[in-house]
């Protein structure tokens, strides 16, 4: 059986190299060192699919849990929910939805960066306490009032 998907060079794991110094001299092919078995990439690829799908599901669960659906009525009445949620219930769902962390969420797969080089230059920190003079600009005028009011620590 054969796989499916692209069949070009870099799929396959092999490069073209050129020298960069110039750039007509070739080198030869390069090939990826440890590349995936065709069982490895199959079970991936199932992987990804069985992910997508469940996914798929959620979102689906997510959507029949958001509309709001009423109970069929013969006479004239308002309307009235068909599912009434309990205060605890209420209260648990919020309390699950809050505790989500959005952020390893949105990306799962983020690596913070490591440490540069000690070779790299890097900033300097802006100093906390800069005593500088203050400008005749931001230096408020005899008997002018201030424009704000000072914030209270209450």
């Amino acid at each position: 059986m054969r796989e499916r998907g692209c069949v070009c060079a870099t799929c396959r794991g092999q490069i073209e190299v050129f020298c960069a110094d110039n750039t007509d001299r070739y080198l030869g092919t390069a090939y990826l060192a440890q590349a995936a078995t065709l069982e490895q990439r199959r079970e991936l690829s199932a992987l990804r699919d069985a992910r997508a799908r469940a996914l798929k599901a959620d979102l689906k669960a997510a959507e029949r849990l958001r509309r709001t659906r009423y109970t069929a009525t013969t006479t004239s009445a308002g309307p009235r929910p068909r599912r009434t949620v309990t205060q605890q219930q209420a209260q648990e769902e919020l309390t699950r939805g809050r505790a989500v962390d959005l952020a390893a969420r949105a990306l799962p797969d983020l690596i913070p960066p490591r440490e540069p080089p000690p070779g790299w230059a890097r900033p300097h920190p802006a100093p906390k306490n800069r005593d500088r003079p203050p400008s005749a600009e931001n230096t408020p005028a005899a008997g002018d009032e201030p424009a704000t009011e000072p914030a209270t620590g209450s």
